[in-house]
């Protein structure tokens, strides 16, 4: 298991050779995912390469995290687990694809010209698996309960005020 992500990885080389490896990698490693997160543990990885009857080159990309960030609705951290996994077909520079291909959701299409930038694609991958609005189950904005008892003791209830008609 490696501890850090190869940053330059020659992917032909890798699918064609029907290769694998995974590691862990702390989160602060990737840059963009501190940016969005508050705190959070390693991100475990694992991809595999594979060739397909056709020749198609195949790459299966799994990431899990478990990141914190901020609660939008009471502003303090929540842990959220991150999960992905992702099946792209290599298209090398000058490849020719079919258009059928354009539309079968299962997978990505991946250019390739060169290396590969490992690291980078797992940081995509955990930050498009990262919610929009991170919350927690049960939570209150902050300082919600102190609003609500400020405004029980400046203003009565309206029902009260109607009670005290209704009796005269």
């Amino acid at each position: 298991m490696l501890r850090r992500l190869p940053e330059r990885l020659d992917v032909a080389q890798f699918v064609r050779a029907h290769e694998s490896m995974s590691g862990v990698a702390a989160y602060d490693d990737f840059s963009r995912i501190a940016a969005e997160c508050s705190g959070g543990g390693d991100v475990a990885w694992s991809i595999a390469g594979l060739v397909d009857a056709e020749g198609v080159c195949w790459l299966t990309l799994e990431a899990e995290a478990a990141l914190r960030m901020p609660c939008q609705r009471c502003l303090t951290d929540v842990e959220v687990d991150v999960r992905s996994r992702s099946r792209f077909r290599l298209v090398f520079a000058g490849e020719q694809w079919g258009d059928e291909d354009l539309e079968d959701d299962s997978f990505e299409a991946l250019e390739i010209d060169g290396p590969l930038d490992l690291k980078a694609l797992v940081e995509d991958e955990v930050l498009l698996a990262l919610p929009s609005v991170a919350l927690h189950e049960r939570c209150d904005m902050p300082g919600a309960q102190e609003n609500a008892d400020d405004l029980k003791a400046v203003r009565p209830s309206p029902f009260a005020v109607l009670g005290k008609l209704k009796r005269a």
